[in-house]
């Protein structure tokens, strides 16, 4: 009578269990690594073009509104202010950057860019002016525009108005680059609207008309 074999299947041990465990887990742990670094580098490029993008509507914004600034001949009969502060240095001195700006616009309203304009006796134009100023507020994070009326018998309503020009703004500052007035630079800092890393830097002059 023959007998039959048996056949042995082999297992895998417990030893091989944990070395192929030991295995699968640091593959998972270098995706989880390289997964962890796309994303920050997407997060990153994504803050930079934001913050980029907000300092570039931001420079825009301040930059169009300082340059509406004009020579108020209506209030002044000579040596027409058209910046009100900062002011030029002396020669040889180097201007200090500042926070605020203040300078004379035409009214936007009646008396102002709003039709009928007032005239004199000769049939010239008065308009009324507004002292605007630009201000950066560091803790809010962004610059405000004020504009308050300067008032006259063509404009004997007080009238002011605020508002926000900028946002997400970490730095701002202008700097008067002549004695004339007339030449200024602006430098702005800014942060993504969302996180908390990533800024941009713009600065750029504004060279504006001089009127003896």
């Amino acid at each position: 009578m023959m007998m039959k074999e048996q056949k042995r299947t082999r297992a895998f041990t417990t030893v091989e269990l944990l070395i192929s465990m030991v295995i699968m887990g640091i593959v998972l742990a270098l995706a989880i690594v390289e997964f962890a670094m796309v994303f920050n580098h997407n997060n990153l490029t994504n803050a930079n073009l934001t913050a980029e993008q907000n300092a570039r509507i931001a420079m825009a914004k301040v930059s169009n509104e300082f340059r509406q600034a004009m020579p108020n001949e209506t209030d002044y009969n000579q040596n027409y202010p058209m910046v009100v502060s900062p002011t030029g240095p002396p020669v040889g001195v180097t201007a200090a950057p500042v926070a605020q700006v203040q300078y004379w616009k035409v009214h936007d309203g009646p008396g102002g860019l709003a039709s009928p304009v007032p005239t004199n006796n000769f049939g010239e134009p008065v308009p009324c002016y507004d002292l605007v100023t630009l201000t950066y507020d560091a803790v809010l994070k962004t610059i405000t525009r004020t504009a308050v009326l300067n008032t006259n018998t063509n404009c004997p309503t007080a009238s002011t108005v605020t508002d926000t020009l900028a946002y997400n703004v970490t730095g701002f500052t202008v700097t008067p680059m002549d004695q004339k007035d007339t030449l200024f630079q602006l430098d702005l800092t800014t942060q993504p609207s969302q996180g908390g890393y990533g800024t941009y830097e713009l600065n750029t002059q504004i060279k504006m008309g001089y009127q003896p």
